[in-house]
């Protein structure tokens, strides 16, 4: 997923929160199928943010963008 894709889904999806996208890394990921062969999955994003409300609404952003895109997210609050 690119990051200005997820820049517009936060920015939609949570339009009261002040969330400042600080640092966005995709990363390959590999599964292992039936046959017992190594192949490509979806991506993995990590994303670091800051957020003033983040823990008072508690949001979990992780699970949230996980579920919504079938990548599996790791977002973290930095300050």
């Amino acid at each position: 997923m690119k990051r200005d894709i997820f820049d517009k889904m936060i920015t939609k999806l949570f339009p009261d929160q002040k969330i400042e996208v600080v640092s966005y890394e995709i990363l390959s990921k590999n599964k292992l199928n039936e046959d017992g062969e190594w192949v490509l999955d979806t991506t993995a994003v990590f994303v670091d943010i800051r957020c003033e409300d983040f823990d008072n609404k508690g949001l979990c952003l992780t699970d949230y963008f996980t579920k919504f895109t079938g990548h599996e997210f790791g977002i973290n609050k930095v300050l």
